[in-house]
């Protein structure tokens, strides 16, 4: 498994290590993947299989088109490029999925159908792995994008999820953390309740200590664990952070990305590969991440890197 120090800095060596993975991008005419799609097929870590408008796409990629394994599909519509690219993916005809200038409910329709998508968990979630200067290792965030209003069933299977990845991906147990504005359960938070219930569910889930409700500050900080005297299992020393509700997680999101700074990059899970995702305002980095980190995650099913 991998090293958890300064994971973003040495994902793009390391995702040279092993055989080329197969990208399939549906409406792939989108500035906000073409830079990483470029520089990951320069670096030979990728084909890339582009679908959508052929004039389009022709000026997007001009300087990788003759690169051994590029190739445009035309697709003029949304839905039947989602719906092209899923069928790769299916028939193994593709390794990753990227979503290109094209709706996230789009192109998870096509992955969900039950005749033709490819789930595979029980529920799909998005991860955001991400680094801080201050505060050491790799961590994760879940859910800032797809999961609105979780119910204790749903946060118990995004937590599953994000247990799943960050196993495969780091050899390590983690600790989860279910956020809520304090520790204290109180029926006027509703978070705390849920995050209660979540963790009394969980409590025999192997592999993983999770627990909740659990404050930010406790579940990153051991100083304030110290000055509250928390006696909880976490102290200060999650590994993952799992959100109440989307807005909670969308703006911690958005605030490790703007205040902090944070090395980023984002998935969704629960399909039969990852789905990258990258937003029109994210960076050409955070972009990059994401699709590096899509290609980690789906080579940490088979086995560890070398």
């Amino acid at each position: 498994m991998i090293e958890t120090e300064n994971f973003f800095d040495t994902l793009l060596e390391r995702s040279k290590w092993k055989s080329v993975v197969r990208l399939a991008v549906p409406v792939a005419q989108d500035e906000a993947c073409a830079s990483a799609i470029i520089k990951a097929v320069k670096a030979e870590i990728i084909e890339a299989i582009l679908i959508g408008n052929p004039v389009e796409l022709k000026n997007f990629y001009s300087e990788i088109l003759d690169c051994s394994g590029v190739k445009i599909i035309s697709s003029m519509e949304p839905e039947e490029a989602c719906k092209k690219a899923v069928e790769l993916v299916r028939n193994d005809e593709a390794d990753l999925l990227m979503k290109g200038l094209v709706s996230t409910s789009t192109i998870l329709k096509a992955v969900l159908n039950s005749q033709t998508g490819i789930k595979r968990n029980p529920l799909l979630s998005h991860l955001a792995f991400f680094e801080l200067r201050n505060y050491p290792g790799l961590k994760l965030l879940t859910d800032a994008a797809i999961n609105i209003a979780p119910d204790a069933d749903a946060l118990g299977k995004i937590a599953a999820n994000a247990v799943e990845a960050y196993k495969n991906l780091t050899g390590k147990t983690p600790k989860v953390a279910l956020l809520s504005a304090n520790e204290k359960v109180s029926e006027k938070v509703s978070s705390t309740v849920l995050a209660k219930t979540v963790s009394e569910k969980m409590s025999s889930f192997e592999g993983a200590v999770i627990s909740g409700p659990v404050s930010l500050d406790l579940a990153i900080s051991p100083e304030s664990v110290k000055i509250k005297k928390f006696t909880g299992s976490i102290q200060g020393d999650a590994d993952i952070l799992v959100a109440p509700r989307i807005e909670t997680g969308n703006v911690l999101y958005k605030s490790l990305q703007y205040f902090a700074r944070a090395k980023m990059g984002g998935v969704v899970f629960g399909a039969k590969c990852p789905v990258v995702l990258t937003s029109r305002s994210d960076s050409n980095e955070t972009k990059l991440n994401s699709l590096l980190l899509g290609i980690s995650l789906l080579r940490s099913k088979t086995g560890p890197s070398k």
